[in-house]
Order: structure tokens, then sequence, then C-alpha cells
């Protein structure tokens, strides 16, 4: 009698947080464009608690800018400086890269689901030789309003992208809510930027500490055979 194998599964990572730490490049393009339109710069907090949000909400927290026009100066200025020198500032958490090459040699649909505009998003796939693990890359638009998670996988639901049933890995309590808004196991990583308590709360079904404890935790909840060369399903 035939063992019927499992079906390939859907995970969807968060960025920032989850499986790059952005700290640097943030911190670095933020000094520039405050000394740039004479701002104080935000805390070591405060950068830290604006990681995984909209930037154009979090510098519209700053004194003195107020006034729209200027927010969107200070913004554009912010971009700039992100696309020449912020990309590059990225680590890829250590074991990331393996364990996304075992997800797509087991045939799973993986997608980036990230709050930072997908422009950028997709570059810093590119830099570190993921573009072609993920199936596609989502993020919020480079102009126009963030866009919560919840309302990205909205979205992606309604075309057919995402569907219940699978996972949504990510470090903040809004990654948490999307994943239990579209019916996706919620699992929280604890080296990002959100608290084991935010994660808890937004409805964290498991919460790792380290890569190797998600890994392994993968390993047992996708326990499909490695059957294809990891770049050979790129689209």
């Amino acid at each position: 009698m035939e063992t019927l194998e499992a079906a390939p599964g859907l995970v969807c990572f968060d960025l920032d947080g989850t499986l790059v730490d952005p700290l640097t490049g943030v911190r670095n393009c933020l000094r520039k464009t405050c000394a740039a339109f004479c701002l104080d710069m935000p805390d070591e907090a405060t950068i830290r608690g604006w990681i995984g949000f909209g930037m154009r909400e979090s510098l519209a927290t700053l004194k003195a800018l107020e006034d729209p026009k200027r927010l969107e100066a200070v913004l554009a200025y912010y971009w700039e400086r992100y696309r020449e020198d912020g990309v590059f500032e990225h680590e890829l958490y250590p074991g990331v890269f393996h364990l996304l090459h075992r997800l797509k040699r087991q045939g799973h649909r993986i997608y980036i689901v990230s709050a930072k505009p997908s422009l950028f998003a997709r570059r810093i796939a590119y830099q570190f030789d993921l573009n072609l693990i993920f199936d596609d890359i989502f993020g919020s638009p480079l102009k126009g309003q963030w866009q919560p998670k919840t309302e990205v996988l909205r979205g992606l639901a309604a075309q057919g992208t995402i569907h219940p049933g699978g996972v949504f890995i990510g470090d903040r309590g809004v990654d948490m809510t999307a994943a239990r808004d579209h019916g996706l196991e919620a699992i929280g990583v604890g080296w990002g930027y959100g608290s084991r308590e935010e994660l808890a709360e937004a409805g964290a079904e498991c919460i790792f500490d380290t890569v190797p404890e998600l890994d392994a935790w993968l390993r047992l909840r996708f326990p499909q055979p490695e059957r294809f060369d990891a770049f050979s399903r790129s689209e």
C-alpha cells in the first residue's frame, strides 16, 4: 500500500527582524536625514520601535514635521539615502539561508510579506542571493500610506496567493494579528524587534528564540522530502 505524502505547504515570512537585521541601515539613513533637515535624531529605543512599521508614519512623530509637504520631502530624502546605502547595511541572521533553501527544496510556496516598500525588499533579497528562493515578495508602496500586514494579506487572499492552513513567521505583534486574521499559523521569533509579550498578546501560537529552534520546528511541521533544486522553481 502506497503512503500518501503531505502536500507542499505555504510559508510566509516577515523580512525585517525575522530574516534580516535592518537596524544599522535604518539608523545610518535616519542620521543623514536628520542632519540634512536639522531634525533631532531619535534615540535608539525609538528607532527600534519603528522597525516593522511605516516610515512615513514613524517620521511624522518627530517634531518640526507637522507640515505634510516637509514630511514628504524628508521621507523622499530618507528613501534616497536608503536606496544608495541603507539596503547594503543589513545583516542576514545566521542560519536563515540554509533554512530557506531547505524549504525550497521541499517544494513549498514561500513568500516575503514586508512592511517596507517592495522595491527595497526585493533588493535586499537579491543581495543575499535569496531572490530565487521566494515565489514572490510583497511590501508597501514607496509612496502613499503604509498598509498594515493584515490588509496586505487580505489582498493576497483575494487573489488566491495565500490560503488558510499556511504559516506566517514574524517578529511583531502585527504579524501575528495578520496571520490569525487570515487563517495562518502565527509563529513568532524572539530575535527581532518585538518582545515576547507583544507576540504572545497578539496570539502567537509558538515563539522561538533562535533560528535553529525555528528550523527544528519547521522540519516537524513540514516533513516532506527534499525533491527540487533550490533555484529550479523560480518564476
